[in-house]
């Protein structure tokens, strides 16, 4: 173990010496700050004595100057100054220990420096930690951060060259072959072209044309003499002198490699490698998060070009069946009319079933088309200030003859502080019609149907139409809102419906940001109630157990 021993004076130095002449210790001297500085950067020391009264030095800020030229090495503070308070100040400082002269005899010295020898490695461990685990904390916050590929790989790559203070590096990743080493990342190049000059190489290359051969997909390889090597043409160009390349692996996978160089000449030791390798390995989850990133973006962008593809699919179909039904059914009406001569009862009767199916149909074609554009997000929710109330009252108004002939009795009931809304006129008044037109055509003579509408809170409005028809069977109610299902009330009812009306309505209200559900009992009729928001901005919205 080599000291260094800094006192000016020559008798407690060769006292110091002689007290240490049974020990194993090997004792450099100097008699400066001056000349220790000097021998501090020429040679290795594990351990420094230094007294604070020098001739070109004095006090504690000694022990600065020394850390400064040697940072590495610990310092035991020898002095004839008997201070407790500046022995604290002087581990405050940085050394590892303050003796007495004359207080310490061999033992107690040379014991106090292999402390201090240990306890500097361990708080150099200990800081190398906490520095290794900032790095990982910086890249763990990088995936978390980014999600595309190029944002991860820059600063995954910044991360890596900061923790070793190297001066280039670069991120080479494979091909979508996953046979290719492809530049995805670069920095710290002088000439920006000699990053983009690292040729690309294959697995089946690498064994005859790598300096590494196989080893550079399975394992991490340094060079720490490029420029006394054959190889590594692009390197040398950017002055380097030593590198190394780490794998990055995901489950067992290697995606691409690491690369760190430096312009000094460096060992890489054990940990520094362990370290760049656990970097190597978050570098691969990043990679696999964002490439399932982008991969879920290409999706999301073909299924939307599919969806339009169907939206505008449908929309030919709707139009090329709904024209010539409501050809049919004009041609129909005329000849009822008799405008084409007289029809008769047997006839008549044939017309208005043809009528009765053709309209059918068309109500068929236009439901389905609605369906497929809302399921498509074709369709905007044009939002403008309606009244509720003034809908409510329009579709009452709109049914009460239907009402009046199956003997019904219809009404509303409207709370008088109901709000205007945001919301798209047409759309909505689609669902009140179709949530009326079933309660009536499930009611029987003599029943009721009550549309009623009240304020929930300062940002929701409730509306509820409620009849006291046949009902929906409870192991019905969870299908009711299914494409192409029916209750079994229908079953019941002369006038069949296709099974997408309710299905329109569900996606046209959670359009709105809102929410529909039904109460139902068999025999004593449904409710189904509208959850909407008044501002028309969307929400979450919890349907009541």
């Amino acid at each position: 173990m080599r000291v260094l021993l800094v006192e000016d004076n020559e008798d407690d130095a060769l006292l110091i010496r002689e007290t240490l002449s049974e020990t194993t210790l090997e004792i450099k001297c100097a008699g400066r700050l001056s000349t220790a500085l000097e021998q501090l950067a020429t040679g290795r020391f594990d351990a420094i004595l230094l007294d604070l009264s020098l001739p070109d030095a004095q006090g504690l800020n000694t022990i600065g100057r020394v850390l400064g030229q040697a940072p590495g090495v610990p310092i035991v503070v020898l002095t004839g100054l008997n201070d407790e308070e500046a022995a604290v100040k002087a581990v405050e400082q940085g050394a590892q220990d303050y003796l007495i002269k004359g207080q310490a005899d061999g033992h107690l010295l040379a014991r106090s420096l292999r402390y201090a020898i240990q306890r500097h490695r361990s708080e150099e461990r200990l800081k190398e930690r906490n520095r290794e685990l900032l790095v990982l904390k910086k890249i763990s916050e990088t995936i978390l951060g980014f999600l595309d590929l190029r944002s991860v790989t820059e600063s995954i790559l910044e991360e890596a060259m900061l923790s070793g203070s190297f001066d280039l590096g670069n991120i080479r990743l494979l091909d979508r072959s996953g046979e290719t080493l492809e530049v995805a990342a670069n920095r710290g190049y002088r000439d920006p072209q000699n990053a983009l000059g690292h040729r690309r190489l294959s697995r089946a290359m690498a064994s005859r044309q790598s300096h590494f051969g196989d080893r550079l997909f399975n394992e991490s390889c340094i060079e720490e003499h490029v420029q006394e090597s054959g190889r590594f043409r692009t390197l040398k160009k950017e002055d380097v002198e030593s590198f190394i390349n780490v794998p990055v692996r995901a489950n067992g996978d290697m995606l691409g490699i690491i690369q760190l160089a430096s312009r000094a000449r460096r060992q890489f030791r054990p940990e520094e490698v362990n370290l760049l390798e656990t970097i190597g390995n978050q570098m691969g989850v990043a990679l696999q998060k964002a490439k399932l990133y982008e991969e879920t973006r290409r999706q999301a962008v073909e299924l939307e070009k599919a969806n339009k593809l169907q939206a505008d699919f449908a929309a030919m179909i709707a139009h090329d069946l709904r024209s010539p039904l409501v050809n049919i059914m004009g041609v129909v009406d005329v000849m009822i009319a008799g405008m084409f001569g007289d029809v008769t009862e047997e006839q008549k009767k044939w017309l208005l079933r043809l009528q009765a199916n053709s309209r059918d149909l068309v109500n068929l074609v236009s439901d389905f088309l609605d369906v497929s554009k809302l399921e498509s997000g074709y369709v905007d929710v044009n939002r403008e200030v309606v009244s509720l109330a003034g809908m409510i009252e329009k579709n009452i108004e709109t049914f009460r003859l239907l009402a009046q002939d199956k003997k019904i009795s219809l009404k509303a009931t409207v709370d008088p502080a109901l709000p205007s809304i945001h919301a798209d006129l047409r759309r909505l008044d689609q669902v009140l019609n179709n949530l009326i037109s079933n309660a009536i055509k499930f009611t029987g003579a003599g029943g009721q149907v009550e549309v009623e509408a009240a304020v929930t809170d300062a940002t929701t409005v409730n509306v509820r139409v409620r009849d006291n028809g046949e009902g929906i069977p409870a192991d019905e109610i969870g299908q009711i809102f299914e494409k192409y299902r029916q209750g079994g009330n229908v079953k019941h009812s002369s006038d069949k419906g296709t099974g997408l009306g309710l299905v329109i309505c569900k996606m046209i209200i959670e359009a709105h940001g809102g929410c529909i559900w039904v109460e139902s009992e068999v025999g004593k009729g449904s409710t189904f109630f509208l959850s909407l928001p008044v501002n028309g901005h969307n929400r979450s919205c919890v349907i009541p157990a």
